[in-house]
């Protein structure tokens, strides 16, 4: 429990911890930038921000923003191998980009993967209860379904997640047995860390205080905190050898 206690305090270790979570401010919030003023010119409400021609810039929007969300889970990617190491050294250098842009990719797809089992179940009970009542009944399954579903997958997510990046396969996250077995070694302390990421979320809300814009700095910072909670919850119920290999990795990680 005093090791996922200082995931509050693992981003702030590095001397440069401020501009490196300015730095992941400016990704997180470069999205809302470029999407809110064309999806008000889209509705309308934003002829004076976005002309009408302006709406045939979109699809770029979509891409820049698409990469900043990538760019952003590469980092914490990154993070999270810090704090799986053993002796995590506080936020690393945007020094990356490229592999970060890449591994994000990879890390959001697995992250989609592993949502469509239970998209798939519970809109497949929904067609199968209207094909055989009617349209009306098609939320049952949604409200009685839907719901277990959808936190079976977020219990599960970040174990599979940090599986694939320690493993460095993304064939890791979706290896059921092993993953749900290194939850059960110690779900104790893994539930502890959703509540830290859960705190962590909560307090950077008090980011709005700080002109509005503060809120990307502390949510990423938050962002950070859970990180470093779930990883040393995973360097804690990996096996040794596992442990080893993430400490040899982030040792001769340039």
């Amino acid at each position: 429990m005093t090791e996922i206690s200082r995931s509050f305090a693992a981003p702030f270790r590095h001397p440069a911890w401020l501009r490196r979570v300015l730095v992941g401010a400016a990704l997180e919030g470069l999205p809302v930038l470029l999407l809110l003023p064309t999806i008000a010119g889209i509705f309308g409400h934003g002829h004076r921000l976005l002309p009408r021609p302006g709406l045939t810039l979109l699809p770029v929007a979509v891409l820049v923003a698409l990469a900043a969300r990538f760019l952003v889970l590469g980092y914490l990617r990154r993070v999270a191998l810090d704090g799986t190491s053993g002796r995590p050294a506080g936020l690393p250098a945007w020094d990356q980009p490229a592999e970060d842009l890449v591994e994000g990719l990879k890390l959001w797809l697995i992250a989609m993967a592993l949502w469509l089992p239970a998209a798939a179940v519970t809109a497949g009970l929904a067609l199968l209860v209207m094909s055989l009542t009617n349209t009306a009944m098609a939320w049952l399954p949604v409200i009685l379904v839907g719901p277990p579903a959808a936190l079976a997958t977020i219990l599960y997510l970040p174990a599979g997640l940090l599986s694939a990046i320690v493993g460095r396969n993304a064939a890791c996250a979706f290896d059921v047995d092993r993953v749900t077995a290194m939850i059960g070694r110690n779900l104790g302390p893994y539930l502890l860390a959703f509540l830290v990421a859960i705190a962590a979320e909560i307090v950077a809300q008090f980011g709005l205080l700080l002109c509005c814009a503060g809120i990307f700095a502390t949510r990423f910072a938050a962002h950070c905190v859970g990180v470093y909670a779930f990883a040393t919850v995973y360097r804690d119920a990996a096996p040794a050898s596992v442990s080893r290999a993430v400490a040899v990795g982030a040792t001769t990680a340039p």
